[in-house]
């Protein structure tokens, strides 16, 4: 097999999972089925094949294909681990209020019970079952560690952090930095919100937290109705039509079995996209519209005659950047003014800017945490629970110390997407103007960046809008501004 026979079979295997993926997330399915997948593309992630290819990353094309394939072998080699769990997950039942729920809908009925004791007992009875899969994600993780050295890395952090062009050690110490330097401000804004919706700080936990964001107060704000018709107006002002684009189909239905996440699937890109969502209601449902619309417009308007490795693979900070511009909007005055017509919305952009600080920090505690999980430090749920306690100053439940843990240092491709994210937005508003989003030629300029798929990496990008590289300052000023 030589480079361009496993990169056409590679499009096609990637081609099937997330077709699989998007039928059981989005609850067409009851069960997911990866292992059958991986065995009729067992030759792509064979240990020889794997070694070949780590061998051939002189160029940018190779290192994808090398990482996709490197990725893979440590995935067919935990496959059915992964069905197990996420079957598990998806078949799971919370007893609530005399019948059983299912654990995938537990997350908005938190989200939306404003009685603080009921919202801690649900989320009890949550990560009661959470736990009951921590013993095979505990496995998985540990087969993945060795597959990692058996290929000849040091481990697993160094692998990741190779093959994705990370820069962990620079990252890590930007997060510190930006931990210790929102830490006041931080502190006094949660004291403030906690106080708004009744809960004493010495009691707050993550319950809380998602009662305070779902912020049904702003509803009003954000109608349902409007929602779709704003996305649409949104992008008609950047010049594109939402409704003519062929290859994006925007799945909204709810279903029982259907991920409280959303999520956008490029299951062929650019010809077959899909964009899912399972409306919980208000500004939380517009920012996950919003964030998942800018995923699909990467996608749906990525060149089609790019190579695969180009398409598909690369910096996912990329990706996250253009979804992270969008969702941005919903706290964006000027957008809120333009195009929801909401004259009064101070109050709203103020929360909505402690919102994104507790996620920075939030995420920048995770960076920290999963470095220390990773290099097997003693007792990591009590370690999970200190260092996120830490930054964001609420309990924190240790049952949650895997589940919260994405493969393959994720966390870290979205804390490097925020600062390429404001990086790019004040390029946007230099050149167009505050309301960048009602003018075509922003709208030009994105879709010439999206056409590149994922070829160069955010600090490239970042680069060619006139920066060194990627600066953590313009992020931290913004949400040192209260």
């Amino acid at each position: 097999m030589n480079l361009n026979q496993f990169e056409k079979r590679a499009e096609v295997f990637r081609e099937e999972m997330l077709r699989e993926y998007y039928q059981a997330m989005a609850g067409l399915k009851e069960h997911l089925e990866i292992a059958p997948i991986y065995e009729r593309y067992a030759d792509l992630f064979a240990e020889d094949t794997v070694r070949w290819l780590l061998g051939q990353r002189q160029d940018k094309r190779g290192r994808y294909l090398a990482e996709l394939a490197t990725m893979g072998y440590l995935e067919q080699r935990v496959k059915e681990l992964t069905e197990a769990i996420t079957n598990f997950i998806l078949k799971a039942t919370v007893e609530w209020d005399g019948e059983e729920i299912p654990y995938q809908t537990v997350q908005p009925r938190i989200a939306n019970e404003p009685v603080m004791e009921r919202r801690h007992e649900l989320y009890a009875r949550q990560r009661a079952v959470t736990a009951q899969s921590n013993d095979r994600r505990a496995e998985r993780f540990q087969a993945m560690y060795n597959a990692a050295q058996e290929l000849g890395f040091t481990d697993y952090t160094t692998m990741c952090d190779q093959l994705e062009d990370l820069h962990l050690a620079w990252l890590t110490e930007q997060m510190q930095t930006f931990l210790a330097r929102t830490e006041q401000v931080y502190v006094e804004q949660l004291a403030h919100y906690l106080a708004t919706i009744g809960v004493p700080e010495d009691k707050a936990d993550i319950s809380d937290s998602l009662y305070l964001f779902r912020a049904p107060h702003f509803d009003g704000l954000f109608p349902a109705e409007r929602m779709l018709p704003a996305l649409r107006a949104t992008l008609s002002g950047l010049g594109i039509d939402l409704d003519s684009q062929e290859g994006l189909d925007l799945d909204t239905e709810p279903r029982p079995l259907k991920s409280p996440r959303a999520f956008c699937a490029p299951i062929r890109v650019p010809d077959e996209v899909k964009l899912v969502i399972k409306p919980i209601g208000g500004q939380n449902d517009y920012k996950a519209l919003f964030h998942e619309a800018g995923h699909a417009q990467h996608a749906v308007n990525t060149a089609a005659e790019l190579p695969f490795a180009f398409k598909r693979l690369g910096d996912n900070s990329v990706t996250e950047g253009y979804a992270f511009l969008f969702d941005n909007l919903i706290r964006n005055r000027h957008w809120l003014r333009e195009v929801l017509k909401t004259p009064d919305c101070e109050d709203y952009v103020k929360f909505s800017r402690f919102h994104k600080l507790w996620f920075l920090r939030r995420y920048g505690a995770k960076l920290l945490y999963e470095q220390e999980l990773h290099a097997g430090v003693k007792d990591p749920a009590s370690r999970y629970t200190e260092i996120l306690g830490n930054a964001l100053k609420v309990t924190i439940a240790s049952e949650r110390y895997l589940e919260d843990v994405d493969d393959a240092y994720y966390v870290a491709q979205y804390l490097r997407a925020w600062i390429f994210e404001v990086q790019m937005r004040r390029y946007l508003e230099r050149e167009y103007g505050s309301t960048w989003f009602t003018k075509p030629a922003a709208g030009r300029f994105l879709m010439d960046l999206w056409r590149q798929g994922q070829r160069d990496n955010v600090v490239e990008l970042a680069r060619q809008m006139g920066y060194e590289g990627l600066d953590l300052e313009p992020l931290t000023e913004e949400l040192l501004n209260f």
